[in-house]
């Protein structure tokens, strides 16, 4: 929130590293997409394969391929609703029942407000771990709009009651997120203090911010993890509203 909500910037960004069951990596694939038809972006975690017509498929290629194939939606929550339902059909309960999986749809609504959807197959979340994975996707929900921006001053109405502030979603093994990404914020502005260092002012600035914080932990996992499953190369996507 740049200017409460009349101005805002919305920043996606994920790494490609795909992990199996049992915590090890397994390749790479796109985890995060554009959906341009409803200036938003949708991104997955944990469970990287569907099963239509009970033939395995990567999830990146049958997600890039679902979004083509509903440009008709007209909003993020039908286009949430659409992607839960279907998935529903293509991921059996006998794998849903033994890795996590998720996905979070952010962008624009048709006012220029931004959303945030997601839904799972979690029960709860423990210790940066996930517990009581369900058989099937639950209902989706919205968190920013009809949760978190109410805690930031929303009053439903006025624009201008909303904080300028940063709203994080995070999802996957977000634990080094946690520990790193405020701290990384805290040096930058420390750091810029110095006349010899560039603000970060434009939504170019913010991507290739996120996108340096991210490679930051991917390169702390290289050199340090016993399994380094988070990995380059990243992908950002930007979309902002000035109303």
């Amino acid at each position: 929130m740049l200017d409460g909500l009349k101005h805002t910037l919305l920043v996606f960004a994920a790494d490609r590293r795909l992990s199996k069951a049992d915590g090890s990596y397994g390749g790479m694939a796109r985890k995060l997409f554009r959906i341009p038809y409803l200036d938003s972006a949708v991104s997955y975690f944990g469970l990287a394969t569907v099963y239509p017509r009970d033939k395995q498929h990567l999830l990146s290629e049958w997600l890039k391929d679902f979004i083509v194939r509903h440009n008709s939606m007209s909003c993020l929550r039908d286009f949430t609703y659409k992607l839960r339902d279907t998935l529903n059909d293509v991921v059996p309960r006998r794998i849903l029942e033994k890795c996590p999986s998720g996905f979070h749809v952010c962008g624009y609504n048709s006012n220029g407000l931004p959303e945030f959807w997601r839904f799972s197959n979690i029960g709860r979340v423990s210790d940066f771990a996930y517990h009581d994975l369900q058989t099937q996707y639950g209902e989706p929900r919205e968190d920013f709009l009809g949760r978190d921006a109410r805690r930031l001053g929303w009053d439903g109405q006025n624009l201008g009651s909303v904080r300028n502030s940063v709203q994080i979603y995070r999802n996957g093994d977000f634990k080094a997120h946690v520990f790193f990404w405020e701290r990384l914020d805290g040096i930058l502005v420390d750091m810029q203090k110095f006349q010899d260092i560039k603000k970060v002012e434009t939504v170019e600035d913010y991507a290739r911010w996120v996108k340096f914080k991210f490679e930051v932990i991917a390169y702390f996992y290289k050199r340090l993890a016993k399994r380094p499953v988070i990995g380059r190369p990243v992908d950002v996507v930007c979309a902002t509203r000035r109303l």
